[in-house]
């Protein structure tokens, strides 16, 4: 099993959500200060065993979504498994132990900013629905943010300042369109479940297992560049793309017609 990641790309999201964490670790205390903040309108609803529970579950259930994903890039001859990378030894565990860890950390930094505080109950100035598409939008550009290499040795002051302004004039070129739409539509279903349950257990849960399941299928699996619907894969990380964004809509659809019969 192989886990192979370019050093400046870790680097780059080690920059990020820790950027993301500073946010969350100067707001909530502004919150506070102002009598703005409570922990259920952020989404941290239940106990913290039921919490953990649900995440648990969310992380369950995602598993299973993600199967009829699987199984359409292996039968569309898009991605193949290698069975010379299994290798059920310690060092396999340690990987597996790993990739959890990671994407438990990026699913609890990311849904505790783009949807337990960027989208609460009490918000009476956008509906609901606006709520959650910009959040997800917010959450689907944030992925494209490259944080830029500074090799100079000749930093001055506004260096820093200097390099964040090139990073947003030059967003578009790293923006690519059908990973975003990808993620937007994910954002979205991940807005739907957080405004159903009022927490962010599922929603760390569920995203939780979508990134474990996308780095174990990439790191035992092989991507065929001869597949007839290779289009169907994004270049920005070979699994978003068009077939994703199609499967993720499809959940969304069938999300909603279960909220709507419950009601």
């Amino acid at each position: 099993m192989q886990f192979d990641e370019q050093p400046m790309l870790a680097l780059n999201k080690a920059i990020k959500y820790g950027a993301i964490l500073l946010c969350v670790i100067f707001i909530v205390p502004a919150m506070k200060l102002n009598n703005l903040y409570e922990r259920k309108l952020v989404g941290y609803l239940e106990l913290k065993l039921e919490f953990i529970v649900n995440i648990c579950k969310g992380f369950a259930i995602s598993l299973i979504l993600m199967i009829p994903l699987i199984i359409l890039f292996i039968s569309l001859g898009i991605r193949t498994f290698d069975f010379n990378l299994f290798n059920f030894d310690q060092n396999f565990m340690y990987t597996i132990l790993y990739i959890l860890f990671i994407s438990l950390v990026i699913s609890i930094i990311e849904e505790s900013f783009f949807r337990g505080i960027m989208i609460q109950e009490n918000s009476s100035k956008m509906s609901t629905i606006k709520i959650i598409i910009f959040s997800s939008m917010v959450y689907s550009l944030f992925h494209f943010i490259k944080i830029p290499l500074i090799v100079d040795d000749n930093i001055f002051w506004n260096t820093g300042i200097n390099e964040l302004s090139s990073v947003f004039l030059n967003f578009k070129d790293f923006l690519i369109i059908d990973a975003a739409i990808t993620l937007l539509m994910f954002g979205i279903l991940l807005g739907l479940i957080r405004v159903n349950f009022k927490t962010i257990s599922y929603g760390i849960g569920i995203h939780s297992g979508f990134v474990f399941t996308i780095k174990t299928f990439k790191s035992n699996s092989s991507l065929n560049l001869e597949s007839d619907y290779i289009y169907l894969l994004s270049n920005y990380d070979s699994f978003t793309g068009h077939l994703a964004t199609i499967w993720i809509t499809t959940l969304i659809l069938f999300y909603l017609i279960f909220i709507y019969k419950k009601k």
